[in-house]
């Protein structure tokens, strides 16, 4: 992680975490913090900022409300977390290694006898592993010891996207902070968006991504995906051709935005349930008129199969047949090969 990307995600702090870190900060100081927390909440919220934040009051390097963070230094933080830097001494950051997206047993044997040695500076010392449930079963196995039997002023940050796939033997030592999204209208005035802007409805409640979507080459990305998805579910596109591209792009960026976009149809259409009168404007949405032929099932099933996939990459699948499986199924004449 660069210098600065560390700084701004540990001194500064997203506006809907000073809640909880409030909530953590008041343990602290009545000596009533647990050694181990398990940080959840969906993706794109900034559990990682809350935990380093939290981490820099534990080293004793920081103390009252941090100021704000920003949307662009944050997205430039976050993009830069896992770049390795000088950083204090009794902080011990675990990711997935360059071009993984496993944390391995051999990163938490590491760990552990870090922890197990004395602090260099005396205050604490703090374990971030983000996301926690990139751990292999080995390594979330070897992390189990340390849970049980932690040294004095250790503090281990579990920081996850989703919680349920650790192993229920991890999650029971945890202390559990359920971290909630803030609100879209929160999202768009952090932002300085106004209600209804294409990044909102791509992003939803999850501001990090959304202020990493309006860097301009990712707008003309997302724009282009839209087009051509359009495209695929109007029978007008090859789903072969797209998958091919999309292997070549940024494949988790068009995931991610597909994820986004069919988590919102989904919740639109049963809001048009709920009440009969309720008609989506010509034009006004095409992707979620496009929709509007398949069943909701299909839309759960390709919901799912996109997070499978998301979860996926970086596993060693061929990731363009796995695309093309997945495109294929929101053609309006389903069997089609």
């Amino acid at each position: 992680m660069s210098g600065d990307a560390l700084a701004l995600l540990s001194t500064r702090l997203c506006p809907w975490l000073e809640e909880p870190l409030a909530r953590l900060d008041a343990a602290r100081r009545a000596d009533r913090l647990g050694s181990a927390w398990l940080i959840g909440g969906p993706a794109g919220i900034g559990q990682l900022n809350l935990a380093l934040a939290l981490a820099s009051r534990l080293l004793g390097a920081a103390e009252g409300a941090p100021p704000a963070l920003g949307p662009a230094d944050a997205a430039a933080a976050m993009r830069e977390r896992r770049v390795p830097a000088d950083h204090h001494p009794d902080l011990h950051l675990v990711f997935p290694e360059p071009d993984k997206r496993t944390i391995g047993i051999d990163q938490v044997r590491e760990l552990s006898e870090a922890l197990a040695m004395k602090g260099f500076r005396g205050a604490a010392k703090i374990a971030v592993i983000e996301p926690a449930e990139a751990m292999t079963p080995a390594a979330a196995n070897a992390l189990l010891k340390t849970l049980e039997e932690p040294s004095a002023r250790t503090f281990l940050l579990l920081v996850s996207h989703q919680p349920h796939r650790l192993l229920p033997t991890i999650r029971s030592r945890c202390q559990i902070l359920a971290v909630a999204p803030p609100t879209e209208q929160e999202v768009a005035a952090w932002l300085g968006l106004p209600a209804g802007h294409p990044v909102l409805s791509i992003a939803g409640r999850a501001p990090l991504f959304a202020a990493e979507l309006m860097e301009p080459e990712k707008v003309r990305f997302i724009e282009d995906l839209s087009v051509k998805f359009q495209e695929i579910c109007n029978d007008r596109r090859d789903p072969r051709a797209l998958a091919e591209e999309w292997a070549r792009q940024d494949t988790e960026l068009a995931l991610q935005w597909l994820i986004g976009r069919l988590e919102r149809s989904i919740r639109r259409r049963f809001a048009d349930a709920s009440d009969s009168k309720a008609v989506t404007p010509a034009g006004a949405d095409p992707l979620h008129n496009a929709w509007r032929s398949l069943p909701a099932r299909v839309l759960f099933e390709r919901l799912e199969a996109a997070q499978r996939l998301l979860d996926r990459l970086g596993s060693g699948i061929n990731v363009e047949l796995a695309l093309h499986a997945l495109l294929v199924g929101f053609r309006a004449e389903r069997g089609r090969p």
